[in-house]
């Protein structure tokens, strides 16, 4: 494709438009570093523009109210995505580089789960009678109503700009709240061309808006010192995490935070090796290993440790990496140079640091363009350690030797700072059920099992997050609620 196949200006009270300052920025592929396309530069004024608009949508409009013309944009903006989902498929793998494995999962599955919310946004019980009460001597009727905070502060991360983007801007939908979605520098085309669909829809101006950025700090700083925002919701890193949780404490502001992750895949001494190792290097390996929940620390008991380190070497030696555009490729291209470097630095201090790297742990090499880290396993690595407590976000699998009992297991699992995710291989699952329930995480997969859906709650525990995404819970979390009282009849 072209240059110019592309939309990147930004998208502001339902009309496209280049940044105040005129500027624009190229979107790098990370495959080969060609230029996919420019977009639009936001500025402190770009950002204040989007408020507004948002902020009248929110106050001037029935859109929080009106359930049903709600769901009517819903299945409208659903069905054409659905007639986009090839397009976007292309998009995200030229700016993001997501290899061809997993593209159903980050497009076409994120579409098809719009159904729950679609549903839920009429049937969700938006007012509810809880019976009356006596108190100082008045007897009086209570009511629940569920109502949208209002402005929706939302900023995505590049690893995931369609997944992440779908959610936010839809369940801000649903739940009757306008939003200002702030895609990553990296990966901006998505959510231009995510507002070039609304644009075609009958979601009124205001309602959705998209702003993209060179400077994430300039960006996002100006639409979280907003004070017109009443919620921010955000995925990223616990760093960015906190800091946006300290400016939204000016105002008391509603925060939801995704944050990554270090999840612990544990393998008890009676796992199935054959299911336990492939499904280990799967979800370690999808999407490059640049996602938040993914099994990146195997913690693997010493009865069967060596056998797994062996299965292990030989499934990464031969797991397919390349050119993202192949259906079969699992890991693609890391995203930009700076985070190759950090990949890099991390394996290599991991080896000055005692541990072996069993296959990988390199660059890779395709032709002298593009940025690719080929798929690493790292071996006897310590718990305590810098890679085994830092998300690496990368195509590498550190493997932790423990000894003893599940209580072992289960202590080792919870050292870290994160709690996003975690699983558990057994050929015993009532074993891995209490194991799973004594994990400190929001998400807990057992065997050959894995819990993303658009009815799961999602939530991070420790430095991974606060809030819930998905589900019913997630659903409450876009909601502010009020009790209203009065007399009984």
């Amino acid at each position: 494709m072209t240059e110019t196949s592309y939309e990147g200006r930004l998208f502001i009270d339902g009309e496209f438009r280049e940044a105040k300052s005129g500027e624009r920025y190229e979107v790098i592929n990370p495959a080969d570093e060609s230029v996919v396309a420019t977009a639009a530069d936001a500025g402190p004024e770009d950002v204040y523009d989007a408020v507004t608009a948002a902020r009248r949508a929110a106050d001037e409009t029935a859109w929080g109210t009106d359930h049903k013309f709600r769901r009517h944009c819903l299945e409208q903006l659903q069905a054409a995505l659905r007639n986009e989902a090839e397009a976007f498929r292309t998009l995200v793998t030229a700016e993001a580089g997501i290899a061809g494995s997993v593209l159903p999962t980050h497009v076409d599955v994120m579409i098809d789960g719009m159904d729950f919310w679609n549903e839920l946004t009429t049937s969700f019980p938006w007012e509810e009678d809880i019976g009356s009460h006596t108190i100082l001597g008045m007897n009086s009727d209570r009511r629940i109503r569920y109502e949208p905070y209002g402005v929706v502060g939302a900023i995505t991360p590049w690893n995931a700009p369609f997944m992440t983007a779908i959610w936010k801007v839809t369940h801000s939908m649903a739940t009757g709240n306008t939003v200002v979605l702030k895609s990553a520098p990296d990966t901006p085309l998505t959510g231009a061309k995510m507002a070039q669909v609304i644009s075609q829809t009958d979601v009124p101006p205001g309602v959705v808006n998209m702003i993209s950025s060179a400077d994430k700090a300039i960006a996002g700083d100006a639409l979280t010192g907003d004070p017109r925002v009443d919620m921010f919701h955000f995925t990223g890193s616990p760093g960015v995490g906190q800091r946006i949780m300290e400016r939204a404490a000016n105002g008391i502001r509603h925060v939801v935070l995704e944050l990554g992750g270090k999840s612990a895949n544990l393998l008890l001494p009676d796992a199935d090796l054959d299911m336990a190792c492939a499904l280990g290097v799967g979800m370690c390996m999808s999407s490059s290993g640049q996602g938040c929940a993914l099994a990146t620390r195997m913690i693997v008991h010493a009865d069967i440790y060596d056998e797994v380190l062996q299965r292990l070497q030989t499934m990464v030696s031969n797991l397919p990496w390349g050119d993202p555009t192949e259906p079969t490729t699992v890991v693609g291209p890391i995203i930009r140079a700076e985070q190759l470097e950090r990949i890099e630095g991390m394996v290599d201090r991991a080896k000055q640091a005692g541990a072996r790297v069993l296959c990988g742990g390199k660059r890779g090499d395709r032709g002298g363009k593009g940025f690719w880290y080929e798929p690493t396993v790292v071996a006897d690595v310590d718990e305590n350690s810098e890679i085994a407590q830092n998300e690496v976000f990368g195509p590498v699998l550190s493997v932790i030797r423990y000894q003893g009992d599940d209580d072992e297991a289960v202590r080792v699992a919870n050292n870290t700072r994160y709690g996003l995710s975690a699983y558990v291989q057994s050929r015993d699952e009532e074993r891995a059920w209490r194991v799973a329930n004594r994990l400190r995480a929001g998400t807990v997969n057992i065997n050959n099992s894995f819990y993303l859906g658009p009815d799961a709650p999602f939530s991070g525990w420790g430095i991974s997050g606060v809030g819930v995404e998905h589900g019913v819970a997630g659903f409450r979390d876009y909601l502010r609620i009020k009790t209203i009282a009065s007399p009984a009849k």
